[in-house]
């Protein structure tokens, strides 16, 4: 060993990874090299490259290399010791060229070294400078081995540059991995090739700033000829060079033994002539090993396809999807890696996996193993880099990223531990599945990076990845990718499901390409090897033909058999001849096979029988395995298992790819590698396999390895005969059954679940019952999953008999029910459901009574015992396992409920609701609790109650934790709950809510719901349907995405409705060759019969509105009689409320259309209508009250109460405008214009019509305006055009108010005459859509041209002229014809015969349209406005004309003020300002106070003769004592911005009095510099003593006031005091009790005085305090506190005056009395709760709630029979209040009363 620490050591050179030392010691002459890691914690890889450059010195030789001695360890770092032959590195070169002939001799000595290197069978793989050691003697010795190969080919995976082997500047484009092709020797001939253009120049061919430019200039750019960058050099000399540095190999010398030919002749030249003439290169190149060329042959067409549809991707940004099909070693991979150099200059990546024939039943295993790389890639980056790619996963993934992390474990040392992700139903769970996927790949696939996904032999893909293949290929949200697919056509027959999935997606907009690989043609088989051979194509004929007869042009098979005969020496190099030679005969007689995988044999069989046996248990594995796993199985170390494989490597049968491992160089090896194995003996080796690995797996990585176990093991099941270890075998069996489930691969799920099961047969239920379980469960429900329903019902229907306990019965009870309800049998699925809970102890009946519902709700108030329902929020959770699966069940009982029986419905509903009060809560009871709505609202009219539970429900989801359920909950609660007690409004931001939360986590079936629910509420609420439409398309879009067929039906339905209120086509949804109207789609929903139920009663829902607005009665009655059949379908649907608005507002018109019987029928059924919507109107009035106003409305104008009729009307219009239903104020006023105009009211009738027509149109329901226009054309007449040649008459009154708005201003702002004529001619040309107009003013008696203007492009410019008129200008015809008339001319088609259409100008320049309109002032014309559009007709519509009217007026006023503006500008200035300041006083001065004026009325103010001059002498005598005077106070205080300020000032009179000013100054500077003080002066002394005088007065009289209340409050509470002494001495307790009740009474009146009197406030009383005080007493007074009642109170701030306050107090005192005496018997223990409420409008609402017995049913309050219910039911009447009673559990006095609360409102 040497020891180091002797040595002194110089540097020679330093690297990024290593360091090069010469040790010297003393007394020896013997120096040392040493190469060490610069770090010292070095790197594995830098270990691993010195041990194995230490490895190959057997193989170097000191004469033309560094040989290593030792490999040692010094001062903690390895160290590698080699041999000094002296010379130093050749670096320091760049920037010094060398002479031409010291480079031609380093450049032979190189080569020859190089030449050695190749002939000991190693690849250099990293030349450059730095490697070469050169001594004076211009010997050159190579070092650097650290990363030379021994094989003959090294295959370079494109890895990312950061961690390529080799360095970039001088590394072969093959090294980069982007070339489609192998490393060998010639790699070093381009690195060769660098290095002296290096030398010979001083720099480098290329330059680059990052790994990835490097790659680009290797793969791609071309250098520069070095005697372009240094004279003198000779041309051979570059084009040597030049050939070195090929981008492919083929075109490169082949052995450097001919570069040294080549520079020897050179060097002889140049030394003997100083010239080198021309020669041919490479003459001696021949390379005497056969090197087949890897160049592809005969395909250049299909690589340019390949090559397009990527950079299309790139381009476009889509996705393409490129088939490449043939057959097995046509080159179908091959192709596909041409790609890489199509990927560099975009950046794009590539990730590539391949499918096997053997492991068909590991699901994504592809997709893993392809994104596998991308993700290592990822791991190689920066930590900056990185975090950009962990933010871009995170962002992606959301909540779901343990998907991901299952799928692509490496995933995790990216983005870090991940939680896991909710359970979801599995179709959900596969759609979240596929969702996540997607936008995962879609952070790989960006612009700034695309990305090619190559899936290599689909006929073997597993069914979970086919499916989400035709996802991805067919989703418009996936961009940037480019997929390219490549599988055996004659495996994939018609049946093949991968032959399914391509009909599906080529029937779709899919971008889809497809190549087909055929055989090579002759010729390309003779070029290939007239190339591998070296030789012409002509000597090569007849072996050519040869190659191509034995293999049919099969690539694969023609390189195998063209190496075969070199093999066994039937190619041989003649050394002499150096050519390649060959026998014919001895070919032909050597009848070598014309079948590849006997061929493939016959290589394998001469494999020695250790390396055949590895191969063939690698072959068991399948292509490829890993070191250790071999390792493992036989029981070898990895050295020996590497030296027995050594020679299937060097031949190119076994690949060693990057991260160790071993792969098969083809399919056909590895097929023909298992065929070797006889087939009686493969289910043994299969098996021992399988234990093999089952044994040495660690259980913590037994799930990760758990498919290629299993995958083993059962297909060696047949040989096991153990019971225990079929058992352990089934048991590893269920473990990849569930992980496949989890993946959502349940085909491949299925496989494995019956494996297990089929290893089970005939096994003991009593003994392996949970295992047995657990198989047919899954089992069952993979084959519900993948369509086969009958096994699927077998099998659960046989488990059902087997279950032991509840929560397994509970288990397949679930998936029964959804079975029968996927299978439309909901009846069926009600039986398992009812089964399944009768067995812990719960009977239902299929078909409920309404009692059966009541006793349910009974049972649940029961259990809230009086609770606020707020408190269940702390109830404890649920953690019984049998009441949770239970749960569960009646949760999946509910939707085939609803479909049989809405009692049954209920009845779940209610029994989950009490479950959750018995045993606590759980995720189920937030899904309840969010619909119970359904059965206390919509059943029962309790609507608050179902508010509280469905806030309670979203309570427990956010407050507790509970979110299995949350985007349900939200959704239910936004849509099922809200709108029934709140405005529509107020549930859209939690439906939108709920969508994104089932969306981000794969809940496709809830965020469908949540887009339907989103667009009801938006078309309920009056949305604008243009945005309603937009949101509707989108939906639709997302339902057919998630192939949700029931919501395509209904989004279908939707937009429907919507268009045709529109006016558009409604049923563009139609297919082709069905029904032209709506019957399409009525057929289509009949045949979904109970399945679209929901879907047909929201149809017809719609079409009974779009036949109302449509004014069809007998249609809408049609349609109302078809959605009353299934009404059961919706009733908790928000479209519930449209049919009966709806439905009433049709009876009401049919009703004008019929009498008799019919008649009346109709009035009944409108009048039912009519009390469900006031009820709803009774819980909210924000949505429903403007409906059941308009509906009372009908009603009481078909009984002829027409008073109340009109009344309704109004109040039906008020309130739609006044909540925002623009559609419902439409339909009102529309209702309205009918009643008056039956009743002869023409104008009133119009006026609605108009504010309907308006309504509509806000509303864009541009089909019902049209027919508005049809059935009234008197609304017409002021929006019809005129004929082509008519005088215009439309008025303004139609306009758009913003439009006449702005175009008024921007006219009348303007007096600048240049700006207005350019602001007039530019509005006038965009308002009326000219393309060119002239402004002709009258000067005298002459007209001239003003100005033109012409639109350019989106610009108008405007030309000022002053011309006289000319023909060639305008038509004169029409400019005289407006002249005369003074009227305004249209011509909406100018070339169409009309009066002026002789007009030279009109026949010469063909113009279209033309408007000429008259600029007339007070009858006088001021000038014309010629305007037209050459290119389009009827461009001048009316509503365009009626704006240029208003502007033409406008602007003929503002161009004569224009005008005398220009004249009168001074004068007007001040006459305005004296205009503003004419009621007071004025003055002026500037700041050097050399000026100042001031008005009369300044002169009485100071009292000051008017014969003075105005002087600051005046102002400073007249100044009040101690102030500065006012010019001292303006210049102090007022600044120079120009505003108005305002300031106080007094004066002392000569007489001693005061005056009060007040002052208003502006200043501003004038051109001198000088500041100018303009400003008024107003005397206010009356009003300041007034204000003075009212101040003292309100002091005295608050003080009064303040004495009267306190002296009322003590005298009131000596009452009390003596009402409660009379009470103590009276013996008989009522009559005391009588006095008690007295007193407090008072306390209550005394109370209010007190806080008047507290507060100082002597109009207002703060209700909070007054209440909190008045309980305070009354608790004391009953001695609350011995006594278990809580007393608590929940007032708003609110304050009210002195009366309502007492009236208010004294009811509180009443009822809290009332229930403190008689709630609570017994010592019953309870709760009493003072509530005062502020309501909109100004309302109050004052609640007093107790939970104790109640009220007796029999009990009449209103008859009141006690003082106390006497007091109260006045006191209501003198607030004018009404009292709403509830006696369910306990009792509730709430009024509701208008409240004095000093508002605005209320005033």
């Amino acid at each position: 060993m040497t020891e180091l620490s002797r040595y002194e050591f110089e540097t020679l050179r330093e690297g990024r990874e290593f360091v090069l030392y010469r040790g010297r010691q003393r007394g020896n002459a013997v120096s040392i090299l040493v190469l060490a890691p610069v770090l010292a914690q070095q790197a594995p890889l830098s270990l691993a490259r010195l041990e194995h450059e230490y490895s190959l010195a057997d193989k170097l030789d000191p004469a033309w290399a560094v040989r290593p001695l030792a490999l040692v360890r010094h001062d903690g770092r390895p160290m590698l010791v080699l041999q000094d032959p002296g010379g130093n590195p050749l670096i320091g070169v760049r920037g010094r060229p060398l002479e031409v002939t010291r480079f031609l001799q380093v450049a032979i000595a190189l080569t020859a070294a190089l030449r050695q290197v190749h002939q000991r069978g190693l690849i250099h793989k990293d030349i450059k400078p730095a490697h070469l050691l050169v001594d004076a003697a211009g010997n050159v010795r190579l070092t650097g081995f650290g990363i030379a190969s021994l094989l003959p080919r090294e295959r370079q995976a494109p890895a990312p540059p950061e961690i390529i082997a080799g360095t970039f500047a001088y590394m072969a484009p093959e090294q980069t991995g982007r070339m489609n092709r192998s490393i060998d020797a010639r790699s070093d001939l381009y690195s060769l090739g660098v290095t002296l253009y290096e030398l010979l120049t001083g720099a480098l061919p290329f330059t680059a700033s990052d790994p990835m430019e490097w790659v680009h200039c290797h793969v791609a750019r071309q250098p520069t000829p070095p005697n372009e960058r240094v004279e003198g050099i000779p041309d051979p000399i570059c084009a040597i060079i030049l050939k070195l540095l090929a981008k492919t190999a083929e075109d490169r010398y082949q052995t450097a033994a001919g570069v040294e030919a080549d520079l020897r002749r050179c060097l002889g030249g140049w030394e003997t002539h100083r010239r080198i003439d021309p020669f041919r290169l490479a003459a001696r190149d021949a390379p005497d090993r056969l090197m087949i060329p890897e160049k592809l042959y005969g395909r250049e067409a299909e690589i340019d396809a390949l090559i397009s549809a990527f950079d299309r991707v790139v381009a476009q940004g889509t996705t393409e999807l490129v088939l490449v099909s043939g057959y097995a070693g046509i080159g179908k991979s091959s192709i596909v890696n041409e790609l890489h150099k199509a990927l560099v200059a975009s950046r794009g990546l590539f990730a590539a996996g391949k499918f096997y024939q053997y492991k068909r039943n590991i699901p994504y295993a592809t997709l893993a193993q392809a994104f596998q790389s991308l993700i290592r890639q990822l791991l190689s980056k920066n930590d900056a880099e990185l975090a950009r790619w962990r933010d871009a996963l995170l962002e992606a993934l959301g909540s779901s990223g343990q998907l991901m992390v299952n799928l692509i474990p490496e995933l995790v040392h990216v983005i870090g531990d991940q939680p896991p992700v909710p359970e979801l139903p599995p179709r959900d769970a596969q759609n979240r599945f596929q969702q996540v996927f997607r936008r995962f790949l879609a952070v790989f696939a960006r612009a700034e990076h695309p990305l090619a996904l190559f899936l290599d032999d689909l006929q073997w893909m597993d069914m979970a990845t086919l499916e989400l293949l035709e996802r991805l290929a067919t989703d418009p949200e996936v961009s940037h990718l480019l997929l390219v697919c490549a599988y055996r056509d004659n495996e994939v027959g018609p049946d093949h499901p991968l032959a399914r999935a391509l009909e599906a997606i080529r029937g779709t907009a899919a971008n889809v390409k497809q190549i087909v690989l055929a055989p090579l043609l002759p010729s390309d088989v003779r070029r290939l090897v007239a190339d591998a051979l070296h030789a012409e194509p002509g000597r090569v004929q007849s072996l050519a033909e040869l190659v191509f007869e034995k293999t049919g042009g099969n690539p694969f098979f023609a390189i195998q058999f063209v190496t075969a005969l070199a093999e066994e020496n039937l190619l041989s190099f003649n050394l002499d001849a150096a050519a390649w030679q060959w026998d014919m005969d001895r070919i032909r007689a050597k009848r070598i096979t014309a079948n590849v995988a006997e061929l493939m044999a016959g290589k394998l069989n001469r494999l020695p029988t250790v390396a055949l046996n590895l191969l063939q248990q690698l072959a068991c594995l399948g292509d490829n395995a890993r070191a250790s796993t071999l390792t493992m199985l036989l029981g070898m170390p990895e050295d020996a298992v590497r030296a027995a494989l050594w020679e299937a490597v060097r031949t190119g049968l076994v690949l060693r790819p990057e991260g160790g491992g071993y792969s098969f160089l083809h399919d056909r090896v590895q097929e023909a590698a298992y065929a070797l194995i006889p087939d009686a003996e493969r289910p043994a080796m299969h098996l021992r396999i399988g234990r093999v690995l089952a044994s040495r797996t660690a259980a913590a990585e037994l799930e990760e390895s758990i498919f290629e176990i299993v995958n083993q093991l059962d297909r060696g099941a047949a040989l096991i005969h153990s019971p225990e270890e079929r058992r352990q075998v089934a048991a590893l069996n269920l473990i990849a059954g569930k992980r496949a489930k989890a993946s959502t691969a349940y085909a491949s799920a299925l496989a494995y679940f019956a494996a297990g099961s089929a290893l089970l047969a005939g096994a003991s239920w009593e003994l392996d019952y949970r295992l047995m379980f657990d198989l047919e469960r899954h089992r069952a429900e993979c084959e519900f999953l993948t369509g086969d329903l009958p096994a699927a019902e077998a099998r659960l229907s046989a488990l059902s008999e087997r279950v032991i306990d509840l929560v397994d019965r509970a288990a397949v009870a679930r998936l029964r029910l959804a079975l029968y309800t996927t299978l439309d049998r909901t009846d069926r699925g009600v039986e398992v459901g009812l089964d399944c809970l009768r067995h812990v102890g719960i009977e239902l009946s299929p078909h409920p009574t309404d009692g059966d519902v009541g006793r349910e709700l009974d049972r649940m108030w029961q259990l809230l015992a009086g609770r606020p329902i707020e408190q269940l929020l702390d109830l404890p959770l649920m953690t019984d396992p049998d009441w949770l699966a239970t749960m569960d069940v009646l949760a999946e009982l509910l939707p085939p409920a609803r479909f049989t029986d809405n009692n049954l419905h209920d009845v779940v509903l209610l029994r989950m609701t009490n479950l959750s009060l018995e045993h606590g809560n759980c995720d189920a009871s937030c899904h309840a609790y969010a619909v119970l709505n359904i059965a206390l609202g919509l059943r029962l009219g309790d609507y608050q109650a179902g508010f509280r539970f469905g806030q309670l429900g979203r309570d427990l989801v956010d407050k507790r934790g509970l979110e299995r359920f949350k985007a349900r909950v939200y959704m239910a609660f936004g849509a099922i709950t809200i709108p029934w007690t709140m405005h529509v409004l107020s549930g859209r931001v939690l439906i939108k809510q709920a969508f994104d939360i089932a969306n981000a986590m794969g809940d496709l079936t809830y965020a469908v719901y949540s887009c339907k629910n989103l667009v009801t509420n938006l078309l309920i609420s009056g949305e604008p349907l243009q945005d309603v439409q937009r949101e509707a398309e989108q939906a639709l879009a997302f339902a057919r995405k998630a192939r949700f067929g029931l919501y395509v039906d209904v989004f279908t339905d939707q937009l429907m409705l919507i268009r045709e209120l529109r006016g558009l086509e409604p049923d563009i949804f139609r297919p082709e060759g069905s029904e032209q109207d709506d019957r399409w789609f009525e057929k289509h929903l009949a045949e979904g019969a109970a399945r679209l139920a929901l879907a047909t009663s929201w149809y017809w829902i719609h079409r009974m509105q779009a036949r109302f607005l449509a004014q069809d009665d007998t249609g809408g009655v049609a349609a109302a009689a078809s959605a009353h059949d299934l009404l059961w379908a919706t009733r908790s649907h928000l479209e519930i409320a449209e049919y009966h608005f709806y439905g009433a507002l049709t009876r009401a018109a049919a009703c004008d259309s019929t009498n008799g019987e019919l008649r009346e029928r109709h009035f009944g059924l409108l009048q039912a209508h009519y009390r469900q919507i006031a009820v709803w109107a009774k819980s909210c009035p924000e949505n429903f009250a403007n409906r059941a106003a308009l509906v009372a409305a009908e009603i009481a104008r078909l009984e002829g109460r027409e008073l109340d009729a009109m009344r309704l009307y109004e109040e039906a219009i008020r309130l739609a405008r006044q909540y925002g239903f623009i559609q419902n104020e439409a339909i009102a006023n529309e209702l309205t214009a009918r009643f008056y105009r039956a009743r002869g009211f023409q104008t009133s009738a119009d006026a609605y019509l108009l504010a309907a027509r308006a309504g509509y149109l806000r509303w864009g329901a541009d089909g019902k305006v049209r027919l508005l226009d049809r059935s009234y054309p008197q609304l017409r007449q002021d929006l019809a055009g005129p004929r082509p040649e008519s005088t215009i008459g439309t008025t303004v009154e139609r306009l758009d108010l913003a439009t006449m708005v702005k175009v008024s201003q921007a006219v009348s702002s303007e007096i600048d005459l240049p700006k207005l004529i350019d602001t007039f001619m530019v509005l006038a040309l965009e308002q009326a859509g000219a393309d060119r107009g002239l402004l002709i003013l009258s000067r005298g008696e002459e007209l001239q041209i003003e100005a033109e203007a012409t639109t350019l492009r989106d610009t108008v410019v405007v030309c000022f002229r002053r011309s006289a008129v000319a023909a060639e200008e305008l038509p004169e015809s029409v400019l005289r014809y407006v002249l005369r008339t003074q009227e305004s001319l249209l011509l909406d088609d100018a070339s169409n015969r009309n009066p002026f259409s002789g007009d030279r100008y009109i026949r010469r320049n063909r113009s279209r349209s033309i408007l000429c309109l008259p600029l007339i002032k007070q009858a006088k014309l001021i000038g014309i406005l010629y305007l037209e559009n050459r290119l389009t007709s009827h461009v001048f519509t009316p509503a365009r004309i009626a704006v240029l009217r208003l502007l033409a007026s406008q602007a003929a006023i503002s161009l004569e003020n224009a005008r005398l503006f220009a004249d009168l500008q001074h004068a007007e200035a001040y006459l305005a300002e004296s205009q503003r300041l004419a009621h007071m006083g004025s003055f002026a001065f500037n700041s050097s106070h050399t000026k100042l004026f001031w008005s009369e009325e300044i002169y009485r103010i100071y009292e000051v003769d008017r014969e003075t001059a105005p002087t600051f002498e005046v102002g400073r005598q007249r100044n009040h004592p101690g102030e500065p005077t006012l010019v001292q106070k303006i210049m102090d205080r007022v600044s120079e911005d120009g505003g108005n300020h305002e300031l106080d000032h007094r004066l002392r009179m000569p007489d001693g009095s005061t005056k009060n000013l007040h002052v208003v100054v502006h200043a501003e500077k004038n051109a001198a510099g000088e500041v100018d003080y303009v400003g008024t002066v107003m005397d206010v002394t009356a009003s300041v003593q007034a204000q003075e005088r009212l101040r003292a007065s309100l002091q005295e009289k608050e003080a009064l006031l303040k004495e009267v209340h306190h002296r009322v409050k003590n005298n009131l509470q000596l009452i009390s005091s003596l009402l409660s002494l009379q009470a103590s001495r009276i013996a008989d307790p009522a009559v005391a009790e009588l006095f008690s009740e007295s007193r407090n009474r008072v306390r209550s009146m005394a109370l209010v005085h007190e806080n008047l009197y507290r507060a100082g406030n002597f109009a207002r009383i703060p209700m909070r305090t007054h209440v909190q005080n008045l309980c305070a007493h009354l608790i004391r007074a009953y001695g609350l506190h011995s006594r278990d009642v809580d007393l608590t109170t929940d007032i708003d701030e609110v304050e009210l005056g002195l009366d309502q306050a007492i009236a208010t107090g004294l009811i509180i005192n009443e009822l809290v009395s009332n229930a403190l005496k008689h709630a609570f018997p017994d010592e019953r223990p309870g709760r009493v709760r003072v509530e005062l409420k502020l309501l909109p409008a100004g309302r109050c609402r004052l609640a007093v709630i107790d939970n104790g017995v109640g009220l007796p049913s029999d009990r009449n309050t209103q008859q009141a029979d006690t003082v106390g219910l006497q007091l109260v039911y006045d006191l209501m009447q003198q607030l004018h209040a009404r009292l709403d009673l509830q006696r369910e559990g306990g009792t509730t006095f709430a009024i509701v009363f208008d409240a004095d609360t000093g508002t605005e409102t209320n005033r």
